[in-house]
């Protein structure tokens, strides 16, 4: 029977004997599919005695209705072998069947040769991106020789064209064991060809089954994706997003410390209840992937579909261990022809769970039947709103898996920035090595985002351009705004550049950054001004002093002339006048510095500390008007030199 003893043929999980210590190799998992009645559970029984048919009613009927599991030890290692329904009624069962498998074995009746669903079962194999794996021609105790010969020529003709040509063909039969030898032979050698376990940051585990067994509780089984499971990881069950814990982790029956991708296992939930978990969830390690309403992928279209595949069309999506109903949004033309690929977005009425890579199978509504495949590139891109030609350029750069490429094109849609988690997404790659892969030519801004080191580079030429450039355009302005600067570029540069580069130039002395205001380190107005202009700028200097704590009004002084304004705006940015606002009048008022500074010792001396004052005899003693006096106690507030305390105020002793 080739399994432990006590097992169960049901494959449930149990509960190995005390001391027993069974360290699992990694397998590798077969799909066995093909027409109805062509002999698959037959054979499959024969090849390592277990009885794949667990439920009464196919026991009955001699007919597979859900996949069967078993699994046989080889030299090389050991084998998970799933038996797919053949009955074209039970498509979806074959497509969860094929979750994680990575070979397959193709099995023919030598009587009947070819049926439907052999080729269907093998076109969807195809579409799942299976390369690898041989053909049982079952039944073979009932073929003479010459109908044999017949049928190897028959096989080699259909599969020309196939993954499956120049594999090999092995004539057998599960009842009077012809040709499993070689049989075992031929798949014991598909471990050296078959590629490895799927590569994910996390695990990821499809669930085929979920079922509780007396003393384990709840328990669900699957292939698992992606990383190892052990027992007592925290894991999360999606899209539901329920927290949940590992309780056991059987493989092949057996209790195991640590159950490796590749294979199935079986594992043992707390924190669920039976009706929290259902066939199609994920258990996923958390933080790895992402529940989401929407998919963007490459879509293939069957060169024998019945008519091409239209914008908004629906379809219903099998992939892992469920099935969806999705609306396509594609992303080129508004159709797809038999034959043809292009990059869509699938949109679903609830949340989906998936990762970069995986694959799944397009069928038709109605008349139900299979039209195409996909793979999946961003398992959680944004909604997408019609807008191809960057999108497209991303998914391009996905399908080619170069780190380097797809952080090229996310750069060129943000402005030369990235986001980590959205590279490693496509990428299907962890940080440290995508950030690795990085180092020479993207600098880390922190907070996951990275930049572009040329596009930094030329934002750094911008800005000191820009900023010189408004320097030359109002020579008598001390300082540019920063949000003018900014705004220049900010349609072609990110933000996160802008502001990295910004900083950078700051913190080595190139520009001087205050409240809102930038400058070249460098520029001085003064030395660009005429000998005419500085003497106008001393003029109003002094026109502002002899002003005292009346003095003339912006406008009246510089009677219209926008460059005398220019003049009195350097007078404020130099420090050698002041410029207060009276909200209530909307003015702006321009008081030399000195003035101020003799109005907080005129009103330390009408009121000496602590004596208070109110705003009529403040006013009163600095001799000035309403229009003045509240501005320039708000500024003495402000700054420090008097305290107000209700209606009152008080001078600071110094």
């Amino acid at each position: 029977m080739n399994r432990p003893p006590g097992a169960l043929l049901s494959n449930l999980l149990i509960v190995t004997s005390p001391g027993e210590t069974y360290i699992p190799t990694a397998s590798l998992t077969l799909g066995v599919i093909g027409h109805v009645n062509h002999g698959k559970t037959a054979l499959v029984r024969a090849m390592t005695g277990i009885e794949t048919d667990r439920l009464p009613e196919e026991q009955a009927r001699g007919l597979s209705i859900t996949p069967g599991f078993a699994w046989r030890g080889y030299p090389s290692g050991e084998i998970d072998v799933i038996d797919s329904p053949g009955h074209e009624d039970f498509i979806r069962a074959m497509v969860a069947g094929m979750t994680g498998v990575r070979a397959v074995l193709l099995v023919v009746s030598a009587t009947e040769g070819f049926g439907r669903q052999t080729r269907e079962h093998l076109q969807i194999a195809a579409l799942l991106g299976l390369r690898v794996g041989l053909v049982a021609v079952t039944k073979a105790d009932l073929a003479s020789p010459d109908l044999q010969a017949e049928r190897r020529a028959d096989m080699q003709a259909t599969l020309a064209g196939t993954f499956l040509a120049g594999a090999p063909v092995v004539f057998c039969s599960a009842l009077t064991g012809q040709g499993l030898d070689q049989l075992h032979a031929a798949i014991d050698a598909l471990r050296s060809t078959a590629p490895p376990p799927t590569a994910l940051p996390g695990a990821f585990l499809p669930i085929d089954r979920a079922f509780t067994v007396p003393g384990a509780g709840v328990v669900v089984t699957g292939v698992l994706q992606g990383q190892p499971l052990t027992p007592d990881m925290r894991m999360v069950l999606e899209p539901s997003g329920r927290s949940v814990s590992l309780r056991q982790v059987q493989v092949h029956g057996r209790t195991v410390e640590a159950a490796p991708p590749g294979g199935r296992v079986a594992v043992g939930l707390r924190g669920v209840t039976l009706d929290e978990v259902r066939a199609g969830d994920v258990l996923c390690s958390p933080g790895h992937f992402t529940a989401t309403s929407q998919v963007d992928v490459r879509l293939t279209l069957d060169a024998g579909a019945p008519r091409p595949l239209k914008h908004l069309d629906q379809v219903r999506f099998m992939w892992g261990a469920r099935q969806d109903v999705a609306s396509v949004r594609l992303m080129g033309a508004g159709v797809i022809k038999p034959g043809a690929d292009d990059f869509a977005q699938l949109r679903f009425a609830s949340p989906v769970i998936a990762y970069a890579g995986q694959r799944g199978v397009l069928r038709r509504l109605s008349p139900a039947a299979t039209i195409g495949g996909v793979i999946v590139l961003d398992p959680d891109p944004p909604v997408y709103r019609g807008r191809p030609g960057l999108r497209r350029a991303v998914l391009e750069a996905a399908t080619t898996g170069d780190i380097q490429e797809i952080a090229g094109q996310l750069a060129a849609r943000d402005g030369g920035t990235l986001a980590m988690a959205e590279l490693t997404r496509l990428g299907r790659c962890d940080a440290p090595a995508a950030q690795l892969n990085l180092a020479l030519d993207y600098q880390d801004l922190g907070d996951g985002r990275f930049a572009a080191r040329d596009a930094l580079a030329a934002a750094r030429t911008a800005y000191l351009d820009l900023l010189a450039a408004a320097h030359r355009a109002t020579p008598t302005r001390r300082m540019a705004a920063v949000g003018d600067i900014r705004g220049a570029f900010a349609r072609h540069t990110a933000r996160d550049i802008i502001s990295a580069v910004e900083r950078a130039l700051a913190a080595e002395g190139a520009i001087r950054l205050d409240a809102g205001r930038v400058a070249l380190n460098g520029h001085d107005p003064l030395a660009t001004l005429s000998p005419g202009a500085l003497s106008q700028l001393d003029d109003l200097e002094v026109a502002l002093r002899e002003g005292g704590l009346t003095p003339p009004d912006p406008a009246s002084l510089t009677g219209g002339d926008p460059g005398l304004a220019d003049l009195l705006q350097l007078l404020v940015e130099d420090g050698r006048a002041i410029s207060l606002r009276n909200v209530s009048l909307r003015q702006t008022l321009v008081f030399h510095p000195v003035s101020l500074d003799e109005a907080v010792a005129t009103l330390g001396s009408a009121f000496p500390p602590p004596l208070a004052f109110t705003t009529g005899e403040a006013r009163a003693a600095l001799g000035t008007s309403r229009k003045f006096i509240v501005p320039v106690l708000e500024y003495l507030d402000e700054m420090g030199r008097t305290t107000r305390e209700g209606d009152v105020r008080r001078v600071v002793e110094a």
